[in-house]
């Protein structure tokens, strides 16, 4: 048996859109709205995004220019609160490093963030749907892989809740056993979820491929000797690609890399 592991967000859709538009209102109301200036100090809502999209230009490149460095839901607060502070960060190590030393209530803006999340899905799923549009290559690979009898898992740092519904045939039209669907409950660091998958299948380490856009996430499965390939067509850096190709990471520049890049990855094992 072979598993192909994939990661959610960033990989299979574009999120940063709808993580910027839930984790502004989890931020708004964990401050105060009378401590929050960010797009106009207001919620966001479907009526006013439009707009807001064309006001706030800079602020959604600010956003979008730290989104390479999260690694869980936690992150998406620190990235409004140093766009709040008006901070630079240029690498992940700087992110890091601002992540150990900020004084910030991660827990409350972790529940804050997924309240959020389900509201706005509750209120408006189709609208909510599409604020992270899906890699469309990326979903017709998925479907050759699984029609050619490769195992295929969400490893995913979401709540499962919240993305099973997209898979469903109205959807993306993949299917996937929801408990194929591993997530955050394992916590921030994926090679947990990977050494859950090696013990439930009783299968070597060397028959995952797990491809993620997180350089860090991929550094700490390959660790385990699993094959890894980088999503280079989101939100990795160019220096992130030119780490994980220094490290022999294979990188999988354009969505329409991905089918052929991951069949090779499982071919030159």
């Amino acid at each position: 048996m072979k598993i192909l592991a994939v990661d959610y967000d960033g990989v299979i859709v574009d999120s940063v859109l709808e993580s910027l538009f839930i984790s502004h209102n989890a931020y708004l109301k964990l401050y105060g709205k009378n401590k929050r200036e960010m797009f106009g100090g207001k919620l966001l809502t479907f009526q006013k995004w439009p707009a807001i999209q064309k006001k706030y230009k800079k602020d959604i490149q600010y956003y979008s220019s730290l989104r390479p460095y999260i690694r869980g839901a936690t992150d998406y607060g620190l990235i409004q609160k140093i766009m709040e502070e008006g901070k630079s960060i240029y690498n992940q190590r700087e992110f890091d490093e601002y992540r150990k030393t900020v004084q910030f209530d991660f827990q409350k803006f972790h529940d804050l963030f997924y309240l959020e999340r389900k509201k706005v899905q509750q209120e408006n799923y189709t609208g909510w749907l599409s604020l992270e549009p899906p890699f469309q290559e990326v979903l017709k690979g998925i479907r050759q892989f699984i029609s050619e009898g490769l195992k295929v898992v969400i490893a995913t740092s979401n709540r499962r809740e919240y993305i099973a519904d997209t898979f469903l045939p109205q959807y993306f039209n993949i299917k996937i056993d929801q408990d194929d669907i591993l997530d955050f409950s394992f916590g921030e660091d994926k090679s947990i979820q990977m050494q859950y998958l090696q013990e439930k299948y009783q299968l070597n380490y060397e028959n995952i491929c797990f491809i993620d856009d997180q350089l860090a996430h991929l550094e700490l499965v390959h660790a385990l000797g699993i094959n890894v390939v980088l999503a280079g067509w989101s939100y990795a850096t160019s220096q992130q690609k030119k780490d994980a190709l220094q490290k022999g990471f294979p990188l999988a520049e354009k969505e329409e890399d991905f089918y052929p890049k991951i069949k090779k990855c499982f071919a030159d094992k």
